[in-house]
């Protein structure tokens, strides 16, 4: 309790990560800089995301495809991953703990028209979400490079599925924590190429695959596929991979049928 008698609100997120997040306002958009390697995933993520949404509501049009699906980019940052979203149609909701990453994504939305309809930002976590009630709302979640990040990955998943509706999606891309992984994505990533900001990620943060699917099912929610990345970080250059030692993919539906749990 705070001195004023009032319960303090419960949340994921760490203060010292949210610092490192304000302080990168100014170069999310800069493709050639320290974030370039989330730009080019892109390549990856995107069509995960579209391909799949697509399928799961029998979606045919090549046009706007994901037009009428509601989908929280959780973590979204200055919008890197939000903007190609809700090109494709779909009513996005960037959400993210950093209001100076909010403010960065506000302003290059701000210089597209066409997104103006589509696209919203918001400060705030998926805890504040749930306690506002909002809940089975979205018909996809997307947390992308955000669970290495947060400090109680229940906390955080099962907030995250009470905000997707039954049979709605929810897509990770992740860090797995292995040997690989902290030499790779730790040490040379960060102290000696220098594709990302020295102080990123604690490797004691990274979130195996199993542990992510655990998490899921003690919420109801089952994990469909799971894909291996890896970042070529020379080329700038992301692939699909069958190994997840290094970074992964995976997505999720909320309240699947029996029949769909017979094959996971």
């Amino acid at each position: 309790m705070t001195e004023s008698g009032t319960k303090q609100k419960k949340t994921s997120i760490n203060p010292e990560e949210v610092k490192k997040f304000n302080a990168l306002a100014s170069k999310w958009w800069d493709t050639k800089g320290e974030l370039k390697g989330l730009h080019s995933m892109n390549r990856l993520r995107v069509p995960l995301i579209r391909d799949t949404l697509m399928k799961q509501h029998r979606v045919s049009r090549k046009s706007r495809p994901l037009e009428g699906l509601r989908i929280l980019d959780v973590g979204c940052g200055g919008g890197i991953l939000s903007v190609p979203l809700a090109k494709l149609g779909a009513q996005v909701t960037g959400l993210d703990a950093s209001e100076e990453a909010v403010k960065a994504a506000t302003a290059h939305m701000a210089h597209d028209p066409s997104l103006k309809d589509t696209l919203t930002f918001t400060h705030g976590t998926v805890e504040d979400l749930v306690a506002s009630e909002v809940r089975d709302y979205y018909d996809a979640l997307v947390a992308s490079e955000v669970i290495e990040h947060v400090d109680a990955l229940d906390d955080f998943v099962g907030s995250s599925c009470d905000l997707v509706k039954p049979g709605g999606s929810l897509f990770f891309t992740t860090i797995n924590r292995t040997n690989q992984s902290y030499y790779l994505a730790v040490i040379a990533a960060e102290y000696i190429v220098g594709v990302v900001p020295r102080g990123t990620h604690n490797w004691n943060k990274f979130v195996s695959p199993e542990e992510l699917k655990d998490e899921l099912r003690a919420n109801n929610c089952h994990p469909r596929l799971i894909h291996g990345m890896f970042y070529n970080p020379f080329l700038n250059h992301w692939n699909w991979t069958g190994s997840t030692e290094m970074n992964y993919a995976l997505h999720a539906i909320k309240d699947a049928s029996e029949a769909d749990l017979k094959k996971d």
